[in-house]
């Protein structure tokens, strides 16, 4: 064995080993320099785990046959692909939890028999997602029978339209009949990345093809953009989307909205404040209310109620909101979905659906925990659902896995729950 191959092999071991057991492993402690590098190696090495396991076996199996096992750098190399392997076969295994989790929590809040209260029509349109060839292509997002329309600008009338002012329509190819009810999606990336098109797509791609109409909007990103700008084009999405649903085969009465991340932080601050005039200039009167609210791993806390985080205090005051928070104090607190939950004057909360993962090393547990019990302090009649999903990172419903799978297949009846009721409640009006 040359020690080229010694050496190459070697090298993917060590990564094999180090993804693998970031996958494993939680990350204790505050946010800090090292969180990125964690959060890469934890998510890959959790939701791509299928994918980097086959690759492991190959490059092991390659190794082999070039002769590793005769030599004592090659066998280092060899067990470290065998540990490597091991380590993300756990964390497919761990994720096999995550249907049953969610339902749990479902069927706590909702009934044991919440699925039987689905609508017969639309619980006809229930389906397994549960695709594992998927697994070994899981940016593969596309399907055969789902329409989906690209780059749509939701400012009318603007002079010059702002590609970041666009949002993609997605319609399953077999309607069913009836208005479909509207599902629209927040993408993440800390308010200063990310686009429509990149997140929560097994989700979105499910729903269309199950007999959603489904909206992905994109929204002005800093530092070009400040705060209050990124809510105002978040409202200015429901808007366009309550005015021209019905286009689409869409019911415009019921919108549903989810996002993940700085996108989470977004959905809850509409799904809190909606018709609030001032964060919808030039569309005072539109209606910007949602019927459901499901937020993934958002950041509730802007204002470090729920503990000191300078780390990401400093990085909102440099490049997200306007100014420190002692200069603008009024505008962070209206940007604090905390905030808004404890208004007494505020409409009526619609049912929020929250889900964090237990492993998240970007937002901690602790603050969506704070959030929640938050919410049924100042809001006790608000109907509202927590699920924490074991041993999963930020982000963990981007690429297909089965974790991602099976939480699309619980979402899927949570949304078909919540639109049977507001149906019935609204034909019984």
């Amino acid at each position: 064995m040359s020690t080229a191959v010694g050496l190459t092999s070697l090298f993917f071991g060590i990564i094999g080993a180090m993804t693998a057991w970031a996958a494993v492993m939680p990350k204790h402690g505050s946010l800090d320099k090292l969180s990125m590098w964690y959060l890469g190696f934890s998510l890959t090495g959790s939701e791509l785990a299928a994918f980097l396991a086959t690759g492991g076996v190959l490059l092991g199996a390659a190794a082999w046959a070039l002769g590793a096992g005769e030599h004592r750098l090659g066998q280092v190399a060899l067990g470290l692909h065998v540990l490597a392997v091991a380590g993300l076969l756990l964390a497919i295994w761990r994720s096999r939890t995550a249907f049953a989790v969610l339902d749990r929590g479902l069927r706590g809040v909702l009934g044991d028999d919440y699925e039987q209260r689905i609508a017969a029509d639309r619980r006809a349109l229930v389906r397994r997602c549960l695709r594992p060839a998927a697994w070994w292509k899981p940016f593969s997002y596309r399907l055969p029978d789902v329409d989906w329309q690209r780059h749509i600008d939701y400012v009318a009338g603007a002079h010059e339209p702002n590609k970041q002012q666009r949002l993609d329509v997605l319609v399953g190819r077999d309607a069913p009949p009836g208005p479909r009810p509207v599902l629209v999606n927040i993408h993440g990336g800390g308010w200063k990345i990310g686009e429509k098109g990149t997140q929560a797509m097994p989700l979105l791609m499910h729903m269309a093809r199950c007999g959603w109409l489904v909206v992905d909007a994109d929204y002005r990103l800093s530092p070009g953009a400040r705060m209050p700008d990124h809510i105002v084009d978040v409202k200015r999405a429901i808007a366009w989307t309550r005015e021209h649903a019905a286009e689409y085969g869409g019911d415009p009465a019921f919108i549903a909205i989810t996002g993940g991340s700085a996108g989470g932080h977004l959905v809850a601050l509409a799904a809190l404040t909606p018709h609030q005039k001032q964060w919808q200039p030039g569309f005072e009167q539109a209606d910007t209310s949602v019927q459901v609210a499901v937020p993934f791993y958002g950041k509730y806390d802007v204002l470090e109620q729920a503990g000191a985080d300078p780390t990401f205090a400093n990085y909102l005051a440099e490049g997200v909101m306007p100014g420190p928070r002692a200069q603008h104090a009024a505008l962070w607190q209206a940007m604090d979905p905390a905030t808004q939950a404890a208004d007494p004057g505020a409409p009526r909360r619609p049912p929020f659906l929250v889900v964090h993962g237990q492993y998240d090393v970007l937002i901690p547990l602790a603050e969506a925990r704070w959030f929640v019990q938050r919410l049924r302090d100042t809001s006790p009649a608000t109907e509202l659902i927590y699920v924490e999903m074991p041993y999963a990172q930020h982000g963990f419903d981007v690429p297909h896995s089965l974790r991602a799978q099976l939480t699309v297949e619980a979402l899927q009846r949570y949304l078909e729950f919540q639109y049977s009721r507001w149906r019935a409640a609204r034909g019984a009006a």
